[in-house]
């Protein structure tokens, strides 16, 4: 296997598999990819593509060693994908080190910089909409969220 090709099937399976949005830059670059394997390929990649514009997403930016990442992994982690909050504004966890590398789906979107471990940020396509910093309880954290989807809704 060629390494475009092998480069090309990593991403495929990522944004088949993953609910987050490719910015304008990394659809280029994937279609210059794509140009480099044929037609075959191309066939393939233009059914991966329809992803949506309008897909919405909280990003959450977590370090291992973080005590608040921890909290929120026991107390809201196990409950929020089966949530009808999940539904509308699904969750895709990132390590900070590699949100800080430029790795993930969001690397070429124009964000705020992330100071800080627990981040939340909702993001629709490659825009930042909101973000709460920080963690501290169940509660505090349901009445952000609640916040964000009502943005959403004024939308």
């Amino acid at each position: 296997m060629t390494g475009a090709l092998a480069n090309y099937l990593t991403r495929r399976a990522y944004f088949k598999y993953s609910s987050a949005v490719p910015s304008l830059a990394r659809l280029r670059r994937m279609a210059l990819v794509i140009a480099r394997l044929g037609v075959a390929a191309a066939c393939i990649a233009l059914s991966d593509l329809a992803l949506a514009e309008e897909d919405v997403v909280l990003v959450y930016i977590y370090s291992p060693s973080c005590g608040a990442c921890q909290q929120f992994d026991r107390e809201v982690g196990p409950i929020y994908p089966k949530t009808t909050e999940a539904q509308i504004l699904p969750m895709q966890k990132i390590r900070y080190e590699a949100w800080r590398e430029g790795a993930g789906p969001f690397a070429d979107c124009a964000v705020s910089p992330v100071l800080g471990t627990p981040t939340f940020i909702q993001m629709r396509g490659c825009e930042e909409l909101d973000r709460v910093t920080g963690y501290s309880d169940q509660e505090l954290f349901w009445l952000a969220l609640r916040r964000m989807l009502n943005r959403l809704d004024a939308t």
